[in-house]
């Protein structure tokens, strides 16, 4: 799922019972480690906010605010939303 070739290692403290769901959707998910399922929350956190940008920059256009940029490769930049890698 994610390119681990230029990896960042990154420590977490989590309350008890969000560490036992990380392990039951590792092992649900046949994840090969925690790494692995954080990764996964966090491209879903990220998708999430692109998503709601998006949803916000589409309402904008709609009410006649906010137009998509031609310059702009994702849209989102000057509606203060995510900036893409």
């Amino acid at each position: 799922m994610t390119n681990t070739t230029n990896a960042v290692r990154i420590s977490a403290t989590l309350p008890p019972e969000l560490a036992s769901y990380l392990d039951e959707y590792q092992a649900a998910h046949a994840l090969e480690s925690r790494s692995a399922a954080l990764a996964k929350a966090v491209v879903a956190l990220r998708e999430q906010e692109l998503h709601g940008a998006y949803r916000e920059l589409g309402d904008a256009q709609r009410a006649g605010l906010e137009t998509y940029p031609p310059d702009n490769t994702d849209g989102l930049d000057s509606f203060g939303g995510l900036e893409r890698a």
